[in-house]
């Protein structure tokens, strides 16, 4: 029995709250601000960040009686909520590793109840009643709440799931301001199983990122439970500019873009062999992937062993091309996928929950890159164990396994297309007209996310430009993720205890952001087209940016342009909403004040067109040609005439 007390003492003897990020502090205190009977009690959880509304049910495993200070359960039997014969018959049985007797727990060959015990041997071998089960648990250790180091906890916890009998309840949901917020009233004291019950979290499209509860073990009295779900959300964005020289056909086709992707190392200690993990990436046909160039967790490389990286053009093994150029003619649209390899080993041994995972790669902009309004878009999401329940044997899911899929972070490259049209004075298409285009080209891509930023009412947070601060105030817990709940605040009448936050002082906000990264390249750009026969040049992959135009050769009979023209293409932030929706109104691609008079542009954004008109040359008269004319005539009338009177004038002699 002092062993019991011992465990009896201890407010919740296991609490793995929900997810990746879980985290739990543990409220002590008179009362729950609700009408309640002496033998009554109200269970609290508090699950502000949830994405989903969740199911939990209570099962009461032993009944008994608190004494007045509730810290021993006397007089214990077999609760409702559990098939006593069954479980006891399971615990005597096991064969859970964790569960087989060592050395510490022998004393001259006698466990826990006094009776000879051998290592190996089930520490529930000698059980016969639900009191003998509960001397043996009072032998087990908790700290703060989290499983012990033999995980015997979790164990016995497992086996309880696979043999409960009635349920005692469902937590009630709180609504308004009490969201995520569940409580339910129980009646008699004893010991509880919580069971998170949420049938929709596998995988699914609108709650694949939540994450089921850990099986909760509790003595109950008015008893709170802060949880906090996973959270993780990847974060993808562009790095900088990387000096890639463009195609000659192209000012944007060609260029590198770098590639971020960060997401928070999740709480992994709840699972008990693997976690699996991966990191799924889908790129557009406008783009192809040029390579990975690190991954990196708190700063430091992770060594390659340590991740697979595999890259698929559809079902086919894809090669990296070795040039730019190769590259820009290079089927794009890859998948990429990183397999994280005995990641909770690697990152519980190197304390490496809650800090930052980075993964940084390449892709070119290729020759099918989608123009205009619709950008090149692509998207992040990570796979991820979600139930600390189950039983994860690899690296890899196995068809039965349970998991999640955080939301996606997405990026668009933007590329945009002039298209001139040659035509002469009477609107006739002229082909064969040569331009230059020169200038400068830039890439635009949207970025948006969510971040947590440090803010008090004495150092508020600046939001910049794209950024949209939250309401709400949040709390940093020690594994790197956020709650609503305020450190020593009264949920219910109770006091949240304070041992689980990383700081009780700092303040943070939530930013939601809606950024452009821009690529500026110090090259210029000089792209030649000659008109077709329907007079048509198109330059197609351009950025933002001023361009020159100049005709270099006219078609023949006519005259050249006079002057080139200038063509501004100008950029404003699209939202992320309306991104897909077409730029000209809501943020994208514009004709620059500063252009030449005729540019235009398609109302749905699309390209810059511009109507060139050439003027066909002059047929000018012949100088002197008719003067010259008369001149042979006249010269010949002369000859004629002097001949005839040669001959009249030898006549006329004779006859003399």
């Amino acid at each position: 029995m002092k062993n019991l007390s011992k465990a009896l003492a201890v407010i919740l003897l296991l609490a793995l709250v929900l997810g990746l990020g879980a985290t739990a502090a543990f409220a002590e205190g008179e009362g729950s601000g609700q009408t309640q009977t002496a033998d009554t009690h109200v269970i609290t959880i508090t699950n502000t960040d949830q994405n989903v509304s969740h199911t939990y049910q209570a099962y009461k495993v032993f009944s008994g009686d608190l004494n007045a200070d509730e810290t021993i359960l006397s007089n214990i039997q077999w609760g409702n909520g559990v098939n006593g014969t069954a479980l006891l018959a399971a615990l005597v049985g096991t064969t859970d590793p964790s569960l087989k007797a060592v050395a510490a727990d022998i004393t001259n060959g006698k466990d826990a109840l006094g009776k000879e015990i051998s290592v190996g041997d089930s520490l529930f071998k000698n059980c016969t009643s639900a009191q003998d089960v509960a001397r043996v648990l009072a032998t087990f250790s908790s700290t703060s709440g989290l499983n012990d180091a033999a995980g015997r906890i979790d164990a016995v916890a497992t086996i309880i799931s696979a043999n409960l009998g009635t349920s005692c309840g469902t937590f009630d949901e709180g609504t308004g301001a009490n969201a995520g917020t569940y409580t339910l009233s129980v009646t008699g004291d004893g010991y509880y199983f919580i069971k998170d019950a949420t049938t929709d979290l596998n995988n699914t499209t609108t709650s694949a990122s939540d994450t089921l509860s850990k099986y909760l073990l509790a003595v109950i009295k008015n008893t709170t439970i802060v949880a906090k779900d996973t959270g993780i959300t990847p974060d993808k964005k562009i790095l900088g500019a990387s000096g890639v020289t463009v195609a000659a056909d192209s000012a944007a086709i060609g260029d590198k873009v770098d590639f971020e992707v960060t997401i928070t190392v999740p709480n992994t200690k709840k699972y008990v062999d693997h976690f699996v993990f991966h990191m799924n990436d889908k790129l557009p046909a406008g783009l192809t992937f040029f390579g990975l160039n690190a991954v990196k967790i708190d700063g430091s490389a992770l060594p390659t062993e340590n991740y697979t990286l595999t890259v698929k053009t559809g079902e086919n093994a894809f090669t990296v091309p070795s040039t730019v150029t190769d590259a820009v003619t290079t089927t794009g649209g890859q998948t990429i996928n990183i397999v994280f390899n005995n990641f909770k080993a690697y990152v519980e041994a190197n304390s490496l929950i809650g800090k930052t995972i980075s993964i940084r790669y390449s892709a070119i902009v290729n020759q099918d890159a989608v123009f205009g309004a619709t950008g090149n878009e692509n998207e992040v999401k990570f796979d991820f164990s979600n139930d600390p329940n189950h039983d994860y044997t690899g690296d890899n899911f196995k068809t039965d396994d349970p998991h999640g899929t955080t939301p996606g972070s997405k990026t668009k490259t933007y590329v945009t297309t002039l298209v001139i049209t040659k035509k002469d004075d009477e609107g006739n298409a002229l082909e064969g007209a040569t331009f230059t285009l020169t200038g400068t080209a830039l890439n635009h891509v949207l970025v948006t996310g969510e971040k947590f930023e440090a803010s008090s009412e004495a150092s508020p947070y600046t939001a910049a430009d794209g950024e949209t601060v939250e309401t709400g105030v949040y709390y940093k817990l020690k594994d790197g993720t956020y709650t609503t709940t305020v450190p020593g605040s009264t949920v219910n009448g109770v006091v949240v205890n304070t041992t689980q936050y990383a700081d009780t002082e700092t303040t943070y906000v939530k930013v939601s952001y809606s950024k452009v990264v821009v690529n500026t390249k110090a090259e210029g750009v000089t792209l030649t087209g000659t008109s077709d026969k329907n007079g048509v040049i198109k330059f197609e992959g351009l950025d933002a940016g001023t361009y020159t135009l100049t005709e270099t050769i006219a078609p023949e009979g006519f005259n050249l342009l006079t002057e080139p023209l200038t063509i501004v293409i100008d950029w404003s932030n699209p939202t992320a909403d309306g991104a897909s929706e077409a730029i000209v109104t809501s943020g994208g691609f514009s004709v620059g004040a500063d252009s030449s008079a005729g540019v235009t542009m398609d109302t749905n954004g699309v390209a810059f067109r511009i109507t060139v008109v050439n003027q066909s040359g002059s047929l000018l008269p012949s100088t002197g040609g008719i003067g010259t004319t008369i001149f042979y005539i006249l010269g010949s009338v002369l000859v004629v005439a002097a001949g005839v009177l040669l001959i009249t004038k030898k006549r006329m002699s004779k006859e003399g």
